[in-house]
């Protein structure tokens, strides 16, 4: 069975939070082996063909209605929303959870910093990133700090392949942070699976510093010990040996917070004529990142 729905986006406005919520559903399936397959946005993987990601993700299958997979990256990655128009069709119905540009954009900052990707400061990294994003494709995902923030062009490659009430925009901080019940509610109607109580106090990803980073940098770097490990365990297992370990590493964030007059400073900078168009294109008022109330 491949997925009737996506959530695809965006990073780092609450996507694992949506996905461990939505797992509890009986009548929601998502895959169990990873969370982001990464299918439609790596071509290598996509040119496994459409047989080759049901079988790898999807066999485990038992009949639920809605079949889906949460990865943010569909919605940056430009080929994305053709190849998914190309292997499920135009009435896939797509979630985009969507945050203020600039925290995101500081958020980001921080788990690239945290994963070992990332020594410039905020400022020196947004100066940098139009010609990182053109020098390193390789890092583009982890150096898109502003880049990933330009919801308004995104949105606009699915609006062209997709129908818009097969589309549902949600805003974290109304939606996914003051409003989670009645949200919740609003996901599984457009699931259109039978709304069940679930338990909405599950939160992921929360800002974090790393204890001991020489064993940060063993468990994320190329070297014997994680060449030896991918041929001798299975992907899964691998995979949750590093998130046990990471959160055994870690402990919760002392890093100061991007203050709201900063915060501010980078929409009217980066982000306000996007956020206008955008508004536009969802039909949506989001006053509250540019002009918040006390």
């Amino acid at each position: 069975m491949l997925p009737n729905f996506l959530c695809v986006g965006a990073q780092k406005a609450g996507t694992t939070t949506l996905d461990q919520i939505l797992r509890q559903h009986p009548d929601i399936f998502l895959p169990r082996k990873v969370k982001e397959t990464k299918f439609f946005v790596f071509a290598d993987r996509y040119a496994k063909g459409a047989a080759w990601y049901e079988q790898e993700f999807f066999s485990e299958w038992n009949g639920q209605k809605a079949v889906g997979e949460v990865d943010p990256a569909m919605m940056f990655e430009e080929p994305a929303a053709g190849r998914i128009a190309e292997t499920l069709g135009r009435n896939v119905k797509l979630i985009f959870l969507l945050r203020h540009p600039a925290t995101r954009a500081y958020s980001h900052y921080l788990m690239s910093r945290r994963r070992g990707f990332e020594t410039l400061s905020f400022q020196e990294a947004l100066q940098a990133e139009p010609q990182r994003l053109q020098q390193d494709s390789d890092r583009r995902l982890q150096f898109s700090y502003l880049a990933r923030g330009y919801y308004a062009g995104q949105i606009e490659r699915f609006l062209k392949l997709f129908p818009r009430d097969h589309m549902l925009f949600l805003i974290m901080e109304e939606d996914l942070i003051r409003n989670r019940s009645l949200t919740f509610r609003r996901i599984q109607e457009f699931l259109d699976v039978p709304v069940r109580p679930l338990n909405l106090d599950i939160r992921r990803n929360e800002a974090a510093d790393i204890r001991l980073p020489w064993l940060h940098r063993l468990m994320r770097g190329k070297g014997l010990i994680r060449s030896a490990a991918s041929v001798l365990l299975p992907r899964s297992l691998r995979r949750r040996l590093q998130q046990a370990g990471e959160r055994l590493n870690t402990a919760p964030s002392r890093t100061p917070q991007l203050s709201p007059q900063r915060a501010a400073e980078l929409i009217e900078q980066y982000f306000l004529t996007d956020i206008k168009r955008l508004e536009q294109l969802i039909d949506r008022d989001l006053s509250c990142w540019y002009a918040p109330q006390s």
